[in-house]
């Protein structure tokens, strides 16, 4: 036999080990970058979530939208029995605002406090055809906070495109009266709360007035 022949023969077959050695090598490296890349990808997508989850409570989701009002008790007490604060979503797409998620403290100068008198959402009276003294009416007689949501679809948050109107309501020993301070911080379930506070002008007259921006 020929030995150049064999010589041949096996380059041959050493030349086809070795393509396959060098296949199973590309494919598992192959293998493993895809995996790499995946994994990279899952890390920077949870990474933005964290990003943006850390935006979003790093300021409240709720703002005024528009002016604070107060009702005079009547025409001859400097008592406000009643107060509006206007609001709306601001950097999410709703907030929920539920009586188990949010909560509303309040505190009138020197006088009372109460941890949380939230009451929750009322989905019953539209508050764009309803005038504010009815609204307050549907609170009760005790010392109270309820929100009403204009272009409402039912559901308890306040989405960004509705109006929210949180109406609040004073029992007689807990009513501000004229220079006093009342605090108002609604709480909701993420993001940093709201505050309100302002001072009870002096010669309050009976009905609604505004009382800030």
């Amino acid at each position: 036999m020929d030995k150049s022949k064999v010589r041949m023969d096996n380059r041959g077959t050493v030349s086809i080990e070795a393509a396959i050695v060098l296949i199973a090598f590309v494919i598992a490296t192959a293998t493993f970058a895809f995996m790499a890349v995946n994994m990279g990808l899952f890390v920077t997508q949870r990474g933005r979530e964290s990003i943006q989850q850390g935006i979003s409570e790093s300021g409240s989701p709720l703002a005024i939208d528009g002016n604070t009002l107060i009702r005079g008790k009547n025409a001859t007490a400097s008592s406000v029995d009643a107060m509006m604060i206007p609001l709306k979503v601001l950097g999410v797409r709703y907030v929920p605002m539920g009586q188990n998620v949010t909560e509303i403290s309040l505190r009138v100068e020197n006088r009372t406090a109460y941890v949380d008198i939230y009451m929750g959402t009322n989905n019953i009276a539209s508050p764009l055809d309803t005038q504010f003294d009815t609204l307050v009416s549907s609170v009760g007689n005790s010392t109270g906070a309820m929100l009403f949501v204009g272009n409402s679809d039912g559901d308890e948050a306040l989405d960004l495109n509705e109006k929210g109107y949180m109406i609040f309501h004073f029992a007689a020993a807990d009513e501000p009266i004229e220079r006093e301070q009342v605090y108002v911080e609604i709480k909701p379930e993420r993001g940093v709360p709201l505050s309100v506070d302002f001072v009870v002008p002096p010669q309050t007259t009976q009905g609604w007035s505004a009382v800030g921006g």
